[in-house]
């Protein structure tokens, strides 16, 4: 899918998250190559850049890039994984912002609950708290509203 993203951040393998179109969208002659066909709260990944810029009132320049739909590494409680199985996630809270696992266990690419499908268990957590966690492999397959 072709998108427009800063330039700054306009590089394969960059992921992101669509939080939607800002007010200064509404009147660019951008918008839809912007905005038009990424889902709010959905992970996306930078797969090819292909250099061409554009201006743009909040970011100054954009870059056509090409994205996919990413996944996320996430830790899941052990009780709850099974490859294929989809389920509401919502983040977990933890405290322990210096451990290794916690870009995992509270993912910040995740802004919302939403239903993700299990692609991949990729092991154990070894979790300082003593959680039995599994580290996964997950698709965001809707995103959910926080009303």
């Amino acid at each position: 899918m072709i998108t427009l993203i800063s330039y700054l951040t306009a590089r394969e393998g960059f992921k992101f998250v669509f939080t939607g179109p800002s007010a200064e969208c509404t009147n660019c002659r951008f918008n839809y190559v912007c905005n038009g066909k990424l889902r709010v709260g959905q992970v996306y990944e930078v797969v090819k850049v292909y250099g061409i810029r554009n201006k743009c009132p909040i970011n100054e320049y954009v870059t056509t890039v090409e994205v996919r739909e990413a996944t996320v590494d996430l830790a899941l409680s052990s009780k709850l994984v099974v490859e294929g199985m989809t389920l509401t996630y919502v983040k977990m809270v933890c405290d322990r912002v210096r451990c290794g696992n916690y870009p995992k266990c509270v993912p910040e690419l995740i802004i919302r609950p939403v239903k993700i499908k299990v692609v991949r268990v990729l092991g154990r957590v070894d979790c300082p708290k003593k959680l039995e966690l599994s580290n996964v492999e997950a698709k965001i397959v809707d995103t959910l509203s926080t009303t």
